[in-house]
């Protein structure tokens, strides 16, 4: 039987990554921040009079997975948030509440309600492709109006309650990143709910990640490529990591950094079938920096010509 049937929801990590049963601490705590975040802003929807309501997440670390839970009992949550200072009276009130106190609405209904709204924005996210689309054309209803279809880019339908919908629809489109930058190539995320006894869940992987995070950039004062000079035009080959709708951009990684390539149409419809594979890229750099000075330390590159690759190749470099 599957532990995580004992609990309302949860939020896990599995993969190759996790096999000796350690998550390092900085990933566990950007883990826990990110899920603490999004439950609370779908919780303060729903009820905001318990912004200043205490409570701990309880974590479980295994060998294989990484996995935080909210319990079926909510008043657990309460007893781990107040800790040693909590006393009868207030244990007796969380149980109450727990039950069915709270406006008529009880908080293990409005836990089960934001764990289902993160379910539902990564499975939009991932049917859409993006987080940014927040109006919809040619909706379809269905089961008497209480679920809506909504299409993306293929005309395919996704179909939800309406008011995930409307969930949706106002939250952050970066509300999943902190728990999203945790996945990579050996690290998977599941967003699961409990519901009549099953496990419905969502899976993100590599490949949906720029969906929901941008690749994280390192840092550097050091001039990046400085053979990559502004204007000049090159032929590099490298492997498509991402896309941004919002930007029009894609991830394109070359020789171990990720540099941000722009189509010359600004349009990155024809090359999604290109994510993740090995491409020459025909274009030039673009060494703009924020002020609009020539001397950007991370050099873009502006594309006209982005062609998968098959065998073996080596990287080009041509002025």
């Amino acid at each position: 039987m599957n532990t995580e049937k004992e609990f309302l929801g949860f939020v896990k990590y599995e993969g190759k990554r996790l096999e000796s049963g350690a998550f390092d601490a900085r990933k566990s705590a950007r883990a826990l921040v990110g899920f603490d975040e999004a439950l609370r802003y779908f919780i303060l929807i729903q009820a905001p009079g318990l912004r200043d309501t205490e409570f701990e997440i309880p974590v479980r670390i295994e060998k294989g997975s990484w996995i935080a839970t909210i319990p079926s009992d909510i008043s657990t949550l309460f007893e781990l948030g107040l800790g040693i200072a909590a006393t009868a009276y207030v244990t007796n009130a969380a149980k109450k509440m727990a039950e069915k106190d709270f406006d008529g609405v009880g908080f293990k209904d409005i836990f089960k309600t934001s764990l289902e709204a993160i379910k539902w924005v990564a499975r939009i996210g991932k049917h859409l492709g993006g987080l940014d689309q927040r109006r919809f054309e040619n909706v379809k209803f269905t089961e008497d109006n209480e679920l809506i279809g909504i299409p993306n880019d293929t005309g395919d339908y996704l179909y939800l309650p309406v008011k995930y919908l409307e969930l949706y629809a106002n939250c952050n489109p970066k509300i999943l990143e902190k728990l999203v930058t945790n996945v990579d190539a050996e690290t998977i995320l599941s967003i699961g709910v409990v519901a009549d006894g099953a496990i419905d869940q969502e899976t993100i992987t590599e490949r949906d990640k720029s969906i929901f995070a941008e690749d994280e950039e390192e840092l550097t004062d050091e001039l990046l490529f400085p053979e990559l000079v502004h204007g000049a035009p090159v032929v590099l080959t490298g492997e498509v990591t991402r896309e941004n709708k919002t930007s029009q951009s894609m991830g394109f990684k070359y020789q171990g950094h990720i540099l941000t390539a722009y189509p010359e149409t600004r349009n990155i419809v024809p090359y999604k079938p290109m994510l993740f594979e090995t491409c020459r890229l025909v274009g030039v750099v673009d060494r703009i920096d924020e002020k609009g000075r020539i001397g950007a330390k991370r050099p873009k590159l502006i594309f006209s010509s982005l062609e998968p690759i098959t065998g073996q190749t080596r990287d080009l470099f041509d002025l």
